[in-house]
């Protein structure tokens, strides 16, 4: 039963990343924080296709891995989330701002999501 409840939430994680990845599209920041965001998203998009691989060859990851990704998926995501608010806090409202807010939300909703399901796999061993 939990085996399920964790396949659940790695699709969870992999909508919410494609979710961020197409509002960073729309509302590409500089190259300073931009380059962090999309290292993050495309960085665990990368991460999920070798999930991906690896259940579908029935070569489970093993746990210590699983939960290493878990948590600097949640460090990163939160990380990236916290700088785009940070860079556009004095920016004036806007539809740009709007997008970023909104992609700096979710990323920080994927990073709680990453690290429920740290907290998932430490349980189950």
């Amino acid at each position: 039963m939990q085996l399920k409840w964790l396949l659940i939430l790695k699709v969870v994680e992999l909508l919410l990343t494609c979710t961020c990845i197409g509002l960073h599209y729309h509302s590409y920041n500089g190259p300073d924080i931009g380059m962090l965001v999309s290292g993050t998203y495309v960085g665990y998009l990368i991460v999920f296709a070798g999930y991906a691989a690896g259940y579908l060859m029935q070569t489970p990851l093993q746990k210590r891995l699983d939960l290493f990704y878990s948590i600097v998926g949640a460090l990163l995501f939160v990380t990236s989330g916290a700088v785009v608010i940070d860079g556009l806090y004095n920016f004036p409202t806007s539809e740009y701002k709007r997008i970023n807010m909104a992609k700096a939300s979710l990323s920080i909703v994927t990073g709680a999501v990453f690290l429920t399901d740290a907290v998932l796999t430490y349980l189950k061993r």
